[in-house]
């Protein structure tokens, strides 16, 4: 189908979603796993000046590139304060071009009901909702890798060849090398060889065209790797290599490996749930030849891409789902496909999942509501309070009356969208009123960072700093405290994790997720 249709209305309907369901509360729980990393090699670079080398506990980072860290310095510059909002809303910001990129590729394929669907599905899958509220590369790497992808299809349906077909594509690829290294070349690679083989095409990619933007590529790369053999030299970054393509694939025992291959199909599935229900209407015979008619190259781009991609990452015991989030954007484009063409043939079936998402939301939402008022019920102690004293009660109401008149639409016709973003508003509104305080309260009982760095400043006398710390320490401290305050380099204040002897008096001590973290004066 050709259609060109205005993406107006759904990329302002999903931009309101996303700031509806993400930007509340982004600063409120510390920073937290990779994510006081990435705000370390940001701050590391603003102040020395050096934007191209990866700096991280005073030594040169190579696991990542710095691209990402471009953009938490760009966003964060643009906001006034380094901070864990801040922080945050790049992530937010590569959603929302995410969507933008995806309507705009597809407007001239979708109808205006897929359009709304991929851009709702991309803003309220819970996997992206995760990554777009957290100071991490996912969400940046995802939004380059799906343009290098999906721009090269673009091209390609419209019968542009030679440098014009690979150029664009092939310097967005060398972008996503430089958020996450080899992983871009993979997702590229794999996808459009994988396309051009079904094709009978594969001998395109050893044409001079493809080889000349692929050595451009390469440049772009060689930049950046040129400047990192000079700081570290060949070996060093050769032993990099090694261990981010081959260590991380070799890892795990044969009952792992099983025990991943059986659980990663439905963990993938369960990151873009509700939406990946559709794909159970591609077992009715006449909605598959429905959707190959209409559909043909898009819909086999788009599960050549995601198929051969998962078979990468299904047969590597260490792949979390995070790994495969630059796929689920074109997963999403097959569920968009499946709702324009199955509610016209299968009706019955999307009239049975959109019933029993609504009975499930129904369910949360009236959970939600018990679980709120469970003091005054009698079953124990309401959660801690984040939210001001009567939003709790309005969005909890609120979910259980958004539930019932899902509920009551879909016994009368097929609202299958509505129903999903539904669920999501429902979780999503669960999360602020019980799981954010929850979380904010174990941050304080098993890691509060910031009140032992506020003991550390208490007790340190400035001609004191900056305090040596050792390499283990976890990276929250090297966050919380001051640029410089904390060092590898020896000092009369010590922050560590070994027992304090004899020759050093113990000022202040921490739990951190089970690990005792001390802070020691030489005797």
């Amino acid at each position: 189908m050709n259609h060109t249709r205005s993406i107006l209305g759904p990329l302002g309907l999903s931009t309101f979603v996303v700031v509806a369901i993400c930007i509340p509360y982004l600063g409120t729980l510390p920073l937290w796993q990779e994510e006081p990393r990435r705000a370390l090699i940001a701050e590391t670079m603003l102040q020395t000046g050096d934007f191209v080398v990866p700096r991280y506990k005073e030594d040169i980072y190579l696991a990542k590139p710095p691209l990402y860290n471009w953009v938490v310095i760009g966003v964060t510059t643009l906001l006034g304060e380094m901070n864990e909002f801040s922080l945050r809303f790049g992530s937010v910001l590569c959603l929302v071009l995410l969507i933008f990129s995806m309507l705009s590729i597809h407007k001239n394929w979708l109808s205006k009901k897929g359009l709304y669907f991929l851009a709702l599905a991309l803003a309220l899958s819970p996997e992206f909702i995760s990554k777009a509220t957290l100071a991490e590369i996912d969400m940046c790497f995802a939004l380059l890798v799906n343009l290098s992808l999906w721009l090269w299809f673009a091209n390609d349906r419209q019968r542009v060849k030679g440098i014009r077909l690979w150029l664009v594509p092939a310097i967005i690829v060398g972008l996503a090398f430089l958020t996450k290294r080899e992983p871009a070349f993979v997702f590229y690679y794999v996808g459009i060889g994988a396309y051009l083989l079904y094709k009978r095409r594969i001998s395109e990619l050893f044409q001079p065209a493809h080889l000349i933007c692929a050595s451009i590529t390469l440049i772009v790369v060689g930049v950046w790797l040129w400047q990192i053999w000079i700081a570290v030299g060949s070996d060093a970054l050769l032993l990099s290599s090694v261990d981010e393509v081959v260590h991380r694939s070799l890892v795990g025992s044969f009952q792992t490996t099983l025990f991943h291959m059986l659980s990663y199909p439905f963990e993938v599935c369960l990151a873009i749930f509700p939406f990946c229900l559709l794909f159970g209407t591609l077992l009715h015979a006449k909605t598959r030849a429905e959707v190959i008619r209409s559909y043909n190259d898009i819909f086999v781009f788009a599960v050549i891409v995601v198929l051969s991609n998962f078979l990468v990452y299904w047969f590597i015991p260490a792949s979390a789902v995070r790994y495969f989030l630059p796929m689920m954007p074109s997963m999403l484009v097959i569920c968009a496909i499946l709702f324009e063409i199955a509610p016209g043939i299968a009706p019955r079936w999307i009239q049975n999942i959109s019933l029993g998402i609504c009975f499930f939301s129904l369910l949360l939402a009236i959970a939600l509501n018990l679980f709120l008022h469970k003091d005054i019920l009698g079953f124990g102690v309401s959660p801690p309070k984040v939210l001001p004293a009567p939003m709790p009660i309005i969005l909890a109401m609120g979910a259980v009356m958004a539930a019932v008149m899902s509920l009551w639409l879909n016994a009368k016709s097929q609202h299958l969208l509505m129903a999903a973003c539904c669920a999501i508003f429902v979780y999503r509104i669960i999360f602020f009123d019980i799981l954010l305080p929850r979380k904010v309260e174990k941050f304080e009982q098993e890691s509060d960072v910031v009140t032992f760095v506020e003991q550390i400043y208490q007790t340190i006398p400035e001609e004191g700093l900056p305090v040596s710390a050792d390499r283990s320490i976890p990276h929250e401290l090297w966050w919380y405290l001051e640029f410089g305050d904390i060092s590898l380099a020896p000092s009369n204040y010590v922050i560590t994790e070994k027992q304090p002897d004899a020759t050093f008096l113990k000022l202040a001590e921490m739990n951190f997720e089970g690990r005792k973290i001390f802070l020691l004066k030489k005797d």
